[in-house]
């Protein structure tokens, strides 16, 4: 909107929210220039904003509009964020970018249910010839109930999700898992409650932004359209994959490249996936000994050890706090961020905190990598230089510093106290597509089971990749607790094993 024309000097003028009289430089014209809000009644109104009803944001596509209501022209960034508090201002961008992103999804959805009709219109029509029906019989019945998420009790089309997973269902009011689609009663609360604020079945957090639900959903089709296309005839298969990859391209679903029965599903012919949790210190040396320890069937799954990875508190809350310094500090001056279930983060580096009651060392940190097996809090480890020099630096603090910093060298096989294991990380604000909530970018000290470490994936017979991860145990002296995905939360783990880890004097 055009700035308002300029007021004489000291000119004042009535708020027309509370009616105190304040200097016009102290508010904003809306953008009809009828109406004048002093700062504070600005802030309020933009504040309420951030939790009004999704078509109130939706009308000027993420931007306030008089609040007057006697406007439909959008207030100007510029006219505002002089008079607002930045954290404020910050929110309400965040309002725009959800708007828009909502809109992206609902324009999809709308293409995708206009694709089911002109599919039902044809086969209505019986118009093709026997095959082309066959394939757009097949066509309509992935999109419809594979790409299309729906209520599973009347099932009703689910189009807006709104940053939580326990959803209502708009036409019988069935409160469902949007990750597992099961049925939760009156309210799936509970179902992600009960473990942790995560879906038992798929592991999602309860709270998460919708860039990163589609990320989850468009798992989750893909899985199901692999089972479906292995129940397609042979001679049909590839026909149809073929027919409906433009619909998968435009979701985001990744289509498989192998369309053997075996491969589209693995579990219908004894084969399963298995997670398992591997130190990403040891992730190297279990690579370079993929080709011996995996044989036959069983295929080891890396990932890319330049990727984000995710947090995920490990005592069930909704959150996770990064520290500016990593201590029990957990005063405001100390907090770097509350992060979300869900958020992509990358790894910095690794450090123990750790006592040595041989070396007189009462608090120091040690780089991980030179920490023998897997680090945890309350537990004794053992020194073992990364780079094979015979002894690590231990420092007063969790940097790379040295002089001041250092405490002093300590031999391999140095009996450690593990006080706790930290992960430094960084984050991405708003602009990189990183922010959630209103996050700036930042970094910080989190703790390491709040970075789970089980993408590692095995594939093959069930009883080939359960010997495979005891191999894996064996070599890297470390237990992976290895589950089948897809099995219950609680399930048990097998193949146990103690833990030594890796071999690593070392400064960093």
């Amino acid at each position: 909107a055009a700035p308002a024309p300029a007021a004489p000097a000291g000119a004042t003028r009535d708020c027309d929210c509370c009616f105190d009289s304040v200097a016009v430089t102290e508010g904003v014209f809306c953008p009809g220039k009828a109406h004048f809000f002093c700062g504070t009644c600005l802030t309020n109104f933009l504040t309420a904003f951030k939790t009004a009803e999704y078509a109130d944001q939706k009308k000027g596509k993420g931007r306030a509009l008089c609040p007057m209501k006697d406007s439909e022209l959008p207030f100007g960034d510029g006219a505002i964020v002089a008079f607002v508090p930045q954290d404020v201002f910050d929110d309400y961008l965040q309002i725009r970018i959800k708007v828009a992103e909502q809109g992206i999804q609902e324009q999809m959805e709308k293409e995708n249910q206009d694709k089911i009709e002109e599919l039902k219109t044809k086969l209505a029509a019986a118009t093709g010839s026997g095959e082309e029906l066959e394939l757009n019989k097949h066509r309509l019945k992935i999109i419809d109930d594979i790409f299309t998420l729906k209520c599973p009790r009347c099932g009703a089309a689910f189009l807006d999700y709104d940053n939580c997973s326990a959803i209502s269902c708009a036409a019988c009011k069935c409160g469902f898992c949007s990750y597992c689609l099961e049925d939760c009663g009156a309210d799936a609360h509970q179902h992600f409650y009960k473990n942790k604020s995560k879906c038992p079945n798929e592991g999602g957090p309860l709270f998460i932004d919708n860039a990163k639900w589609q990320v989850y959903q468009s798992r989750r089709k893909g899985k199901l359209l692999c089972r479906y296309l292995a129940k397609v005839p042979e001679a049909l298969r590839k026909k149809v994959a073929d027919l409906c990859a433009p619909d998968a391209k435009d979701l985001g679903v990744e289509m498989p490249e192998d369309l053997t029965d075996k491969a589209l599903d693995p579990e219908a012919h004894g084969h399963v996936r298995m997670q398992l949790s591997v130190p990403r210190k040891l992730r190297g040396r279990l690579a370079a000994k993929a080709k011996t320890l995996f044989k036959g069937e069983v295929k080891l799954k890396l990932p890319d050890p330049k990727a984000k990875v995710t947090v995920n508190s490990a005592s069930g809350a909704l959150q996770v706090i990064v520290k500016k310094a990593p201590t029990n500090d957990v005063k405001a001056k100390n907090i770097a961020a509350r992060l979300p279930n869900g958020h992509d983060v990358v790894i910095d580096d690794q450090w123990v905190e750790c006592g040595c009651p041989k070396e007189k060392i009462n608090n120091g940190f040690v780089k991980e990598k030179h920490v023998v097996g897997r680090p945890t809090g309350g537990s004794k480890s053992s020194i073992a230089d990364a780079g094979g020099h015979g002894g690590v630096l231990v420092r007063k603090q969790a940097t790379q510093d040295e002089g001041k910093n250092s405490i002093k060298f300590i031999d391999d096989g140095t009996e450690v106290n593990v006080v706790r294991h930290w992960v430094e990380v960084k984050w991405d604000g708003p602009a990189a597509g990183g922010g959630f909530g209103g996050i700036k970018a930042g970094k910080g000290f989190v703790l390491a089971e709040d970075l789970p470490e089980d993408d590692v994936q095995l594939t093959g017979p069930v009883d080939g990749c359960w010997a495979a991860a005891a191999e894996v145990e064996k070599e890297l002296e470390v237990e992976v607790l290895a589950k089948v995905e897809g099995a219950k939360a609680g399930a048990k783990a097998k193949a146990k094993a103690k833990g030594r880890g890796g071999r690593g004097r070392g400064r960093g």
